[in-house]
Formats: C-alpha cells, structure tokens, sequence
C-alpha cells in the first residue's frame, strides 16, 4: 500500500500530483522530491496539476511545489481538474480481483525510449512500446500495450503474485519479486498472441494471455 503523503498520478487529463494531507506541508514536499527523483527523465518536459484529498495550499505553498518540480523540468498547470479522484478503494480479493484503486496505478501514453527509467510505487500501464535500454520498476503489476523490449521488474517489495502483461514480451531482463530470468540465448518462436508472465514454483513462468 502506498504511504506516501504526495503521488504523481497519470489520468486520461494528464499527469496529477495527488497529496493526501496537505497541512503536513513539509512532509508533502519531501514525498514529492523522492518521486522526482526517481523518474526525473521520465517526467522532464511534462505538465501536471495538483489535487489535495484533505486540507488547502497557501499561494506560497503553491509556488514552493512550483519551483521544486520545475527544477526537475516540470510545469505546474494550476487550472482545476475536471476528472473525479478518489482515494484507493480495496476491494475483496479473489482469484479474479486483486486490491486495486487507480489512484495507483499510472498510465503512460507513450513509447517509453531507451535510457529512460521509471519507477513508481502501484502498477504501471504503458500504451506504447518499452524499448530496448529502457527500465520500468513498480511494487505492483506491469503492462504494457505494445511489446516489452527493454527490462521490467514487477513486485520490487517481494509481491511474488505480481504479474507483467505484454502484447509481445521480449524483455532483455524480466523481475517479479526476488525471481529473476533474462532473455534466452536463441530466438523463440513468436507467441500466438499477447503473453503475460508470473511466478510459478519460483521460477517466472511465460504464457499466452486468454482472458
């Protein structure tokens, strides 16, 4: 479960930067800089605006949030947002259903490129590629709607039930936990359709997608 007091979500407006609690205003702004700083390629150019699930910002503190995610190449749109976020909501968890709210899972709408890396506590969706020298690192799931060229490790906190899902899965190193396997040596035969990859007896299991 996601801790942090700060969350720099995608939505279908764009990128939210979410604060649970903003009269602890100091430790808002450490949150942030940590996921800053952990996917700074990956947000450098982009826009986003803020949502507060609890209390207000003063101009000032506007402008502290401002001049700190400009430093890692970011713009604040202060415009309101016009979607719904809610808090994450736990549903019962079943062999169908897994503890999900989408206030943390991030949705990427694009081909993420080779010597970018991202890292983000929830699930990570990408609608686009993952090419070759890229990095894609999460506490949850991974999918991606593309094909899965470069690395991606699924479950970093020792979630073994944590899955990654690709139309074509060809990472050069795949990660579910503490479980690792990399790239075979020879080419295999293309899979008949998407693939999603999981652990299996301690070894990550591959196999063709059949909802």
């Amino acid at each position: 479960m996601n801790t942090e007091l700060c969350a720099i979500k995608g939505t279908r407006e764009g990128l939210v930067i979410t604060i649970t609690n903003a009269a602890q205003f100091s430790e808002v702004l450490q949150s942030l800089e940590r996921q800053l700083l952990a996917s700074q390629s990956f947000f450098r150019g982009s826009s986003a605006k803020l949502f507060l699930h609890e209390g207000t910002l003063s101009d000032s503190q506007m402008d502290d949030i401002e001049r700190l995610i400009a430093d890692y190449g970011m713009r604040l749109n202060r415009e309101p947002l016009t979607v719904q976020m809610q808090r994450p909501q736990v549903e019962q968890v079943t062999e169908d259903t897994r503890e999900v709210g989408e206030d943390n899972t991030l949705l990427v709408r694009r081909t993420i490129r080779s010597g970018q890396r991202l890292h983000y506590d929830g699930n990570v969706v990408v609608m686009g590629d993952v090419n070759p020298g890229a990095e894609i690192v999460c506490t949850g799931d991974i999918l991606v709607l593309g094909s899965l060229r470069g690395v991606a490790h699924a479950g970093v906190e020792g979630k073994v039930d944590a899955t990654v899902f690709a139309f074509r899965l060809e990472p050069t190193q795949l990660r579910i936990a503490h479980v690792i396997s990399r790239a075979p040596d020879e080419k295999l035969p293309q899979p008949s359709g998407p693939e999603i990859a999981r652990v299996v007896e301690n070894s990550i299991q591959l196999s063709v997608y059949n909802h």
